[in-house]
Parts: C-alpha cells; sequence; structure tokens
C-alpha cells in the first residue's frame, strides 16, 4: 500500500499568531478610520470564523470591516459619501459611537448559506444586496468585491503587516501603505514538535510512503517551474515550511494553484480548497516529490477526467491518503480528490484527521473527521503508530 500524508498549515503545523495578530490590526485600524475604538477581535471570535469556513483573512478582515461600516452607516446614514475614503473621513469627523457588531452571527450566517463552497466576502456582499441600504452597496463593494486583489483596502493593510514593507515592495513593486516588520516572522510559532517532526521525516524517507503540505496560505508558484517568481507571489507558506524545518517537504500552496489556475484561464479560487485540485496535486506531490508535473496531473483529471503522470503511476496500488486539517472545507476537498481518484480506476482510501483543541471547531470537524484531536502531534502518533 502507499501511504500518502498531506498537512495543512495555519492551526495544525503553525500556531498562525503573526495572520491572527495582522487581522486583529487591520480591523482595529478600520476601525480608528470611522473613529471608532479598537475592535480586539477575540480568539474566541477568530476560532468561529474558522470553524465557519471562514479560513481566509483577507476574508474575514475585509468582512469585519464590512459589519462595522454598516453598523455605523445604520446609525448614521447622512455621513454616507460618494467613496469608501470620503465616507471613512466623514463617519471619523463625526466620533459617533456604533454598537460593536455581532461577527460570530455573521460568520455563522455566511457558513449557512455556503453550500457551494463560494468566497466567503464575496458571498456576504450578495446576502447585504438584499438586505442593506442599496445606496451603500458600492462602498461594501469596495471592501467585499475580490478580496484577491491587492488594491482592496484591507487586503492592503493585511499583507503589508503579514509580509512586513520590505517584502510587500518585493511582492507588489509598490510603495507600502506604511513601515513594518513582518507579523508572520515576528509571532508565528511552531505546533509541531521536534520529535514528532523528526518521526515525520524518518516516516516519509520509507518506502512507499510520502508527504506534501496542503495549505491556503499565499505561495510562491512550483517550486521545479524555471524561471523567477513573477510579482504578486508570496513566500507566506515557504516561511511556515522554514520555521518548521520541513524545507525538503514538497509544498502545495495557493501560489503554485494560482499559478495552475492562469494556464487553463481560471481563477485561483476555483481550484483552491474547497475545490478537490489543489488536493489533487497534493496527492501527486506527496507520491512523486514534484509540484509542477503533479499540478498539472490534477487539473487534468479535474477539467478532462483524463488521469496523466505522476497520478498514472499509482496505477496497480492501493492508495491510502491520510489529511491533517482544522477546517471542515481542506478535508472535503480531499474527499472529492478521492472520489475522483476512485472514478478513475484507482483503488483509493481516506482518513481524515481533525486537528484543533477549541470546542466549536471540534464540533465542526467531528462530522466530517475519522479522528478529531487536539494536536498535530497527537495526529502523527495516532497515524505514524
Amino acid at each position: 500500500m502507499r501511504h500518502l500524508i498531506l498537512l495543512d498549515v495555519d492551526g495544525v503545523l503553525v500556531h498562525p499568531a503573526g495572520y491572527k495578530a495582522a487581522l486583529c490590526a487591520t480591523v482595529d485600524h478600520f476601525a480608528a478610520q470611522m473613529g471608532l475604538p479598537p475592535v480586539e477581535l477575540s480568539h474566541d471570535e477568530i476560532a468561529v470564523f474558522e470553524a465557519c469556513g471562514i479560513t481566509n483573512e483577507w476574508d474575514s478582515g475585509a468582512m469585519c470591516a464590512s459589519a462595522l461600516l454598516l453598523a455605523a452607516l445604520e446609525h448614521n446614514p447622512t455621513l454616507r459619501r460618494p467613496s469608501l475614503s470620503a465616507t471613512l473621513s466623514a463617519l471619523r469627523a463625526a466620533t459617533a459611537s456604533v454598537p460593536r457588531p455581532d461577527f460570530m452571527a455573521m460568520a455563522r450566517d455566511i457558513a449557512h448559506h455556503n453550500n457551494d463552497g463560494h468566497v466567503p466576502s464575496a458571498l456576504y456582499l450578495e446576502l447585504l444586496a438584499g438586505r442593506a441600504d442599496t445606496a451603500a452597496l458600492p462602498l461594501l463593494a469596495e471592501l467585499l468585491a475580490n478580496v484577491y486583489d491587492i488594491i482592496t483596502p484591507t487586503t492592503r493593510m493585511f499583507q503589508a503587516l503579514t509580509l512586513g514593507s520590505a517584502q510587500f515592495t518585493t511582492t507588489y513593486g509598490q510603495v507600502p501603505p506604511f513601515e513594518s516588520e513582518s507579523y508572520l516572522v515576528a509571532h508565528d510559532a511552531p505546533l509541531l514538535d521536534d520529535d514528532s517532526r523528526d518521526a515525520l521525516l524518518d516516516w516519509t524517507a520509507g518506502n512507499e510512503h510520502g508527504t506534501a503540505i496542503y495549505t491556503a496560505r499565499p505561495s510562491l508558484p512550483p517550486a521545479d517551474v524555471p524561471g523567477v517568481a513573477p510579482m504578486g507571489y508570496t513566500p507566506e507558506a515557504e516561511l511556515a515550511r522554514e520555521l518548521l524545518h520541513l524545507e525538503d517537504v514538497v509544498l502545495i500552496g495557493q501560489g503554485r494553484v494560482s499559478w495552475l489556475a492562469a494556464q487553463h484561464g481560471r481563477s485561483a479560487p476555483e481550484y483552491i480548497k474547497p475545490a478537490p485540485v489543489q488536493a489533487l496535486a497534493a496527492i501527486g506531490a506527496a507520491a512523486s516529490g514534484t509540484e509542477m508535473s503533479a499540478l498539472l496531473a490534477a487539473a487534468d483529471l479535474f477539467e478532462h477526467a483524463r488521469l496523466s503522470s505522476p497520478l498514472t503511476e499509482l496505477r496497480g496500488e492501493a492508495l491510502h491518503v491520510t489529511v491533517f486539517e482544522d477546517s471542515t472545507g481542506g478535508i472535503r476537498a480531499v474527499r472529492s480528490a478521492v472520489g475522483l481518484l476512485r472514478q478513475v480506476g484507482l483503488k483509493t482510501s481516506f482518513r481524515a484527521v481533525g486537528v484543533s483543541p477549541h470546542p466549536e471547531k471540534r464540533a465542526a470537524l467531528a462530522p466530517v473527521a475519522d479522528d478529531v484531536v487536539d494536536d498535530i502531534n497527537a495526529g502523527l502518533e495516532l497515524v505514524l503508530s
């Protein structure tokens, strides 16, 4: 049997304190732009976002800022202006008090309506189109319509904090909005302990074993694509891999999948988990140790139901895939990928290990995971023993 392990990063391998700190700072910045006190998002609120499938801070930051803006305009509708920046200035000058939005209720509402893997921020904008004052919708669209674009105010702020000002300039070729250190470098901490890492690497080196890092974190394009990484690709997943001393483990991150989507005229969200393409690529990369060919094979199977290398090398073998995830979307994506492999004749079994100590996240993981553990070290002991 060929046994492959797929490892999520944030909340599984790494405590993403950098992302959480950057999210909190981004939301507090936009509160200040409205003349409001700091929001100070709580750990419980962020955990509920993640339990509801809102795992990208580009989404949650824009959604929180939009909820604040809506609350402010509901109390002060005469302060609305034609542009977002002008409206923020008017609200700031008025210094009116605004009730703190119920961010948990917002997240749960999105989860209730998100049955098709929509980008959460875009879905939130759709829902608000039927609820909010139509005159406010253009302002909300500036925040929510495309959080993957660096011109989106919350995304720009968040990226300047996560990357730091120097890497922001290198990545985007633009002057950052302010000077900052990298919150990822300053705040992230490994959840994988040294003994578990060594055991994982020893296991991976064995015959018929393979491991891949499988993350929605932004990353560079595939490591085995020749040439220099184009503008807009950020090494956030690579920074996590370096922190963990797992540099030799193949990586399928957002940048790899964005590169693939561009080859096929697709948008990145169509291929990134909870879509099965990224999971298929991670399976192929774990089996082969290659990234570009695994990505191309994943798209080939998804788009044309055609098996190509390195997935073809799995014919005639019993394949078992184990994923360690702290989100339901990542687990569903691997389950869908395994289903596609079975449809083209690969004998494939699947095990999902949910990873979280938080009660609401554990409750969300339980229906889709075979096991739920507090941390990655307990999970690896369960699987590798």
